[in-house]
Order: structure tokens, then sequence, then C-alpha cells
């Protein structure tokens, strides 16, 4: 199915649902807005105002509108793709460069739009709509220059330029006259009707008129002469060839200027794709929809933006795929941590997205998942577009969640895209966090991995090999070691799972049959427990009078095992060596100190010492530098160190963790 009938199919559904131009089910002022229509958000700056007309056509208050507040406004064909040399006025709401003849540099478009209005009231003569013929009737009069400045500046003096610059002076704070300067010509217009009994009503709100000027498009144009097929729908229909902007004024859809692209069996850009008028607005506008909630949508940078939603259940938002999704708080009374039981809460929350509580669901109803991006000012393209049946996404994003869960702080969840890109092409910030500053980098590799989720695809080999690079350079981490270590072992999870068909879990890596047989994970087990005796040597409560003195500064510095860190993944054999003889006089330390201490760590290392060398008589790669496997026994390693121990055995020195 194609991304435009898709959004046809899922507007046709809000439609028949009344989820269509419906204030009350909007979102932060968002609603899917009616065909033939078009919104904007006001910014910081005065943009937009507001007239309040009276059932006597006259203009009683005006407001600037507040940052953020949305209006609704109806559009034509024509006035939607208008440029600066265009003359296309929008029908009712615009701006005052079209809305007054007074001080206009081109008092053309006053003459267009009036006769705009003119026509639309001959409409309402055998279409009663009372609300639009009180704003018509107040816009022939065209006083809406002298209303604004009325109600904007009240009885300030001023003056207007040539250029229809409003010119007029203000104090300041400090209380200082400074002159101030607005471009009239940039100031959009809309309108709100003052009702005696059923409460004022804005544009933006009436839907009983823009329902009026839909009916009113739809007569003007089932007279047109010229009618073809829609590719979309199939339907005899209006088509048109230019179509509406979705991210600002960039296209989905556009015909290219250039002739030669038309050599051959077509002759102008008009025969490439034929889209009814109707159905054009119908996808534009869901789209559009989905592009600015945020509950469906998210900004990847640059430009781009990654969207996902249930065809046939609008109201249920779409997935976070990007970002996590379990929160640490769904975790907070759960006292197993399981795999077994992360997988059943991610399992129930998915299944209560897609299949709803019941657990059923429509093998016609879809998941859509699209990344769109603004490539320039007049185009968009379509980075990524997959249809799913329910039930075949639900799986693939619960695969996806158990192939990449790890640990995170007793915590078992899979790492969320941003978090595996900041790691993987980013670096540690001054704030201590990982950060990817290259947002055009940050945004491409989001569009590798979201296949990896959607089509199952596998973790590509080089976001594994970048991965494990920067787990060798670990000194380039002060604060966020950690948190860049687990995400790298959920990445050679996933690598591994996809790979080597290798199921790993966090709390089982010991038992995986395939790392018993690994060198480089054994070595890896041993730069722990190096790492290990230097920190419990520096930190042991009981030392003698010469270590005293630097006991603070020590505790605080780097370990040897962290200087030869590199070193050991490039030659194990050779670093191992140095680093023991390195941290002889922390071991000779815990060894006077701590003695059953001394005697676990060193059970330790003779029981790796014997198991590489059952690997190397059984054949096994004896010298080279290590693999990823280095990491997970490093991981490993460390986190049966730091396991809660039993009450009545707290230290278990003289127990040998197993393998």
């Amino acid at each position: 199915m194609s991304l435009m009938k898709a959004l046809l199919e899922t507007y046709d559904y809000a439609l028949d649902n009344g989820l269509v131009d419906n204030p009350e089910l909007s979102v932060n002022g968002l609603t899917i807005l009616p065909i033939y229509h078009s919104n904007k958000r006001a910014g910081s700056n005065e943009e937009i105002f507001e007239i309040t007309v009276d059932k006597d056509r006259n203009a009683v208050y005006g407001r600037f509108l507040k940052k953020g507040e949305i209006v609704v406004f109806p559009i034509t064909e024509e006035s939607i793709i208008r440029t600066s040399t265009k003359i296309a006025p929008h029908p009712i709401s615009d701006y005052l460069s079209y809305l007054t003849k007074n001080h206009n540099p081109n008092p053309k478009k006053n003459e267009v739009y009036l006769k705009g209005i003119e026509e639309l009231l001959e409409y309402e003569n055998e279409n009663n709509n009372e609300n639009f013929r009180i704003i018509g009737e107040y816009l022939i009069k065209n006083t809406v220059l002298e209303d604004f400045l009325k109600f904007y500046l009240g009885s300030v003096s001023y003056t207007i330029d040539k250029k229809f610059n409003l010119i007029f002076k203000i104090v300041d704070d400090k209380g200082k006259v400074k002159e101030k300067k607005i471009d009239l010509g940039k100031i959009f217009i809309t309108f709100k009707l003052e009702k005696e009994f059923s409460g004022d009503i804005t544009l933006t709100r009436d839907t009983s008129l823009h329902n009026f000027y839909i009916s009113y498009v739809k007569e003007k144009k089932l007279n047109k002469k010229t009618l073809s097929y829609c590719d979309i729908t199939g339907k005899l229909d209006y088509c048109i060839e230019s179509h509406i902007g979705i991210i600002g004024r960039a296209k989905l859809i556009s015909v290219s200027n250039h002739n030669e692209t038309y050599f051959g069996r077509f002759e102008s850009g008009k025969d490439l794709f034929h889209v009814g008028y109707e159905a054009s607005q119908k996808a534009h506008n869901m789209l559009k929809y989905l592009i600015e909630n945020s509950n469906h949508s998210k900004y990847i940078g640059e430009n781009a933006y990654v969207i996902n939603w249930l065809s046939q259940d609008l109201s249920k938002g779409g997935i976070d795929l990007v970002s996590e999704m379990e929160s640490d708080d769904d975790f907070e009374d759960a006292e197993e941590k399981s795999l077994d039981s992360l997988g059943g809460r991610i399992s129930r929350k998915l299944g209560k997205y897609f299949f709803g509580e019941k657990g059923d669901f429509d093998s016609e109803n879809d998941f859509y998942v699209l990344i769109i991006e603004k490539v320039n000012d007049g185009r968009a393209a379509i980075k990524y577009f997959r249809r799913l049946s329910r039930s075949e996404a639900y799986q693939r994003v619960i695969n996806w969640f158990k192939s990449t869960e790890w640990k995170f702080y007793q915590t078992l969840k899979s790492p969320p895209l941003y978090q595996i890109v900041n790691f993987v092409y980013g670096q540690e910030n001054s704030n201590g966090y990982l950060e990817c500053g290259n947002q055009k980098l940050s945004r491409s590799a989001i569009e590798r991995l979201l296949p990896c989720i959607i089509d199952s695809q596998k973790l590509p080999k080089d976001i594994l090999k970048t991965a494990y690079y920067k787990l060798s350079n670990k000194l380039s981490y002060s604060t966020s070691w950690t948190t860049a270590l687990n995400i790298g072992c959920s990445l050679i999870k996933k690598y591994k799972n996809d790979y080597e068909n290798c199921i790993i879990n966090a709390d089982k890596i010991s038992e995986v049959r395939e790392l018993k047989k690994s060198r480089s994970f054994y070595y890896g087990k041993l730069m722990a427990i190096y790492e290990k005796i230097e920190i419990d040597a520096v930190g042991s409560k009981v030392i003698d009078n010469e270590t005293q003195k630097d006991a603070s500064s020590k505790t605080q510095r780097i370990t040897h095992a962290d200087k030869l860190w590199s070193s050991m993944i490039r030659a194990p054999e050779r670093t191992r060596f140095i680093i023991e003889t390195k941290i002889k006089p922390y071991v000779n330390i815990l060894k006077k100190n701590n003695y059953g201490r001394y005697v676990f760590y060193d059970k330790l290392i003779t029981e790796i010492t014997q198991q590489l060398m059952q690997l190397k008589e059984s054949g096994n790669k004896k010298s080279g530098s290590l693999n990823e496997d280095f990491i997970l026994g490093y991981y490993y390693q460390k986190n049966a160190f730091y396991q809660k121990k039993d009450k009545n055995n707290e230290l278990e020195e003289n127990k040998v963790v197993s393998n």
C-alpha cells in the first residue's frame, strides 16, 4: 500500500468516527484539519491578531494570540501555494496585505480578496450560514486595518510608511522612549464572533462555517470541465498539479521545472501522477496532523521525523520507538528483575497498545511507520515507510526489546535508540553525559537502526565494530563508563543473537556455551579482577602508615587496569604480565590486611588461568588481539563482585565465583 493511500484511508476512518475537525478532541490545540483548510500556530512575536465581530457587523475587540495558540482557516487551491509575486488570497483569514486597501503597496491584493468574499456571500444567499454572513458583511466594509490599529494602539500616534510598516513610539521598562516598527504585511488576521446566548465562537472552532466552505468548494469543483481518474482512489475527479506543503512549504508531491524530465511518453509534469483535489487534501491534512502531534511524531534532527500510528485507533498515539519504551518508574515495586518478568511487562504494555484490553485485533487494522525529511524549502522526502499488521508489528517490536535488553542499575531494559547513537557516534560532554553533536550523523544512524526494529533486520556490523572501538578506549570516559558499558553489552548481545544465534542473558552470561570456549571472555574476567584488587587494596580500612598518607587521593585515581585497558585488548599475554607486576604491591596490602579477600581473588585468577591453559591445549587461538567477548567477560566478573550477598554470609571471599 502506498503512503498516500494509507493516509487517505486513515483520514476516512477518522472522518467516519468524528475525529476530524473536532475541537473537543484536540491535542494541544491540534485537530485533524477538515479538507480545504489549513492552520497556523502563533509564535513568540506579534504574528496573529484576532478581531471579535458582533451581530451588527462591528468590530468590538481585538488581541494578539499568545504563543502556541493555533488558528484554523479556509484556503484555496491557489492560495496555499502562492508566492510573493502571485496574488491568491485565502477566502477569510489572511495577512493584512490582503485585508486592506489603505496604505497598501499592492491594492490589487485587496480587490481580489473582496471579490472572493462577494462570491461566498452570493453562495450563502442560497446556502444559509449566519456566522459567515456576519463576517462576510463586516469584511466588505473594508475597515480591518483601522480596527486593528484601534485595538492595538488605542490613542497612540503612529505613521505608516510606503513599505507598509507601522511606526510608533513606546516606553520601555527603564522609562526610555523608543521607536517601534512593525511590518503590517506580516500580521495574520483571524476572527471571532460575539454570540449572545451560545457563547463567543472563533473561526477556528466554528465547524458549521468549515462545512459551509467545504460544500462551496465541492460545488465549484464539480463544475470543473476537466476531470480525470485519481491514481489513489481510482475515481473520476478533479485532479490538481500543485499540493500543499507538509513541513513548512516543503511538499511531498512536486513537479520538476526541467522540461527534459518529460521527454518520452510524458508531455508535462501533470502526466506523471494524477491526484484528486479532495484526496490530496485528506492525505496531506492527515500527514500534517501526525507530524505536528507529538504523540505520533518524534523529531530526530536535521528536519526529519519518525512517525507511527495505528490506522483505526488514532487516539492511542504511537509507540516511542526512538526513546525508551519503559520508564524506570515501572520497575520500582518489582522485586524480581528477571528477563521473563520484564518481557512479560513489555508484552502486556505493547499488547494493550496493539490489541486493546481484550487482546483481540482486526487483521485489517494496520500499523504504519514513516520517516519523513525536509530536503529543502520546497521538497520533503520519504526516507522510510512500512505497513505491518498489528500482530506482525507487535511481534517485531517485542523481539527487538528482548534481543537488546540489558541490566541498567538493577533494571533490565532496552537502551533507547538515542542512547545507542550517542554512545556509538558521540562522546562524553562537559556535563558527563554521552552526546552525539553531529545531528546529521545522529539522524542517519537512527534511520539505519529503525529497520532493525520494524523489519527485523540484523544489527549493522559497522555499528558493533564502532561500539567495540569505543569500549576499547576506557580512559575516554570519566563519569559515563558504566552507561557506555551497559549499552555496549546490549549491542554485543544483539549482534551475537543476529549473526551467531547466541542467546545471552545479562544475569547468566557464564552459562553461555560459546563464551566458555572464548579466550577473550576469560581475559575480560581477569581484567575485572585486577581492577578490583587495586580498588579494594586502596580502600582498605586497615593500611600501613605509608599508604595512609595518600589514601584519599589513591581512591580517586585511575587504576593500572584502566591505564592498560587498550593494551590488554591488543596484546593480552604481554599486558597481563605487566599488570600483575604493577599490582603486586596492592596484592601484598590485601594479603596483609584482608587475607580472606586475598585468597578469594587468588583462587579466581588460578581457576581462570587453568581454563586458558585448557583452551590452549585444545588448539584454540592462543595469540592476537581480543574480540567483543572481552567486554562480556569484564561485565560478568565485575557484576558478580557487586551482587548482593546473603545476609548470613556477606563476604564470600572463600567461595570462588562460579563460571
